[in-house]
């Protein structure tokens, strides 16, 4: 799963900066994840795994990883690429955790103060992975081009977590918040809030179709950066 060339299309000094920006994205990764993994042991669940933060960054590890091996084969001369594959796979988990740490940074934190980042687990996932994926993202990516199909690819993903979720609601009756929501979000929790809305309520349906069109513009505003910024210095594979 990978592509190669025949001469090199990075400075040294752009392959270094990938290799120390990916290091600290997969470091932070493993601290939050076992920090994560231990809180789960500790209290007998392993509820945090279904979350929709927590599944991205798995997604951004597993990619980063990739790329960091074909970064390192490179500044030692072998010119290898990962595969595309896990490029859309790290763009989409990208998207996923840029929205979730600015609902967290900007947010979230502002509202509930500042004792959310008292959980290193939480910083890691929401503050410190998010903040240098993008960074290596938008300044080491000298490779692969965001085409327009990638845009409406990236919109399967959270179609996925979606069904996924509703399979674990309804299929195997898992319930989150100590048994009382039907789903890990409010705004999913169909039980609670009905699909089309009552009351105050928007409902569960209108809400996934905001999200996706959330989701859909940080696809394009990174594909806007990556056009007005980059265009003249990507080698793209196809």
């Amino acid at each position: 799963m990978v592509q190669t060339l025949k001469t090199p299309i990075e400075s040294k000094n752009t392959l270094l900066l990938s290799i120390v920006l990916k290091l600290v994205i997969i470091v932070f990764s493993f601290i939050g994840f076992a920090l994560t993994i231990y809180e789960g042991i500790t209290q007998h669940t392993f509820i945090k795994l279904t979350y929709f933060t927590i599944i991205s960054n798995i997604f951004i590890l597993i990619s980063t990883i990739a790329f960091l091996v074909s970064s390192i084969a490179r500044y030692f001369n072998h010119y290898i690429y990962a595969s595309r594959i896990f490029f859309i796979l790290r763009f989409c988990a990208l998207i996923a955790i840029t929205i979730t740490g600015f609902l967290f940074d900007f947010i979230m934190t502002p509202v509930a103060g500042i004792s959310l980042l008292s959980s290193l687990d939480s910083v890691c996932f929401h503050v410190i992975v998010p903040f240098f994926s993008i960074i290596d993202f938008l300044v080491t990516n000298t490779v692969y081009k965001i085409r327009l199909k990638d845009l409406f690819l990236s919109l399967i993903y959270p179609l996925c977590y979606f069904a996924y979720v509703m399979i674990l609601s309804y299929g195997f009756n898992v319930r989150w918040d100590d048994g009382v929501s039907y789903a890990p979000y409010p705004f999913l929790d169909y039980h609670a809030n009905t699909w089309f809305g009552k009351g105050d309520y928007i409902g569960v349906f209108y809400w996934f179709i905001i999200l996706v069109a959330i989701f859909f513009a940080v696809a394009y505003l990174f594909k806007l950066f990556q056009y007005v910024v980059k265009k003249k210095h990507l080698h793209i594979f196809r």
